[in-house]
């Protein structure tokens, strides 16, 4: 079920955004131990799980990681609200 909230006289949904080209998310790797960053990778863990290998590879004691997970979401308007045939801004 899609969240809804009544503003005023607006009805808007929040959801998941899965348009064309927005990646349904970004995952990223942080060493706990020198906070070095793995980069983002769209979609997929395994190059942020590949790279927490190879650091602890390079540095033995560091073996603490933070999976940094982001999603997109977007809220549109709903039917009957007056925005609903703006044109939002990209």
């Amino acid at each position: 079920m899609t969240p809804r909230l009544r503003l005023a006289v607006a009805d808007w949904a929040l959801s998941f955004d899965d348009r064309e080209n927005v990646p349904e998310a970004v995952f990223e790797m942080q060493c706990m131990i020198c906070h070095a960053v793995s980069g983002p990778g769209d979609t997929e863990g395994e190059p942020s799980q590949l790279w927490a290998l190879r650091h602890t590879g390079r540095h033995p004691n560091h073996r603490v990681f933070k999976l940094v997970t982001a999603t997109f979401w977007r809220v549109d308007p709903m039917p009957s609200n007056p925005y609903a045939d703006v044109t939002p801004t990209p």
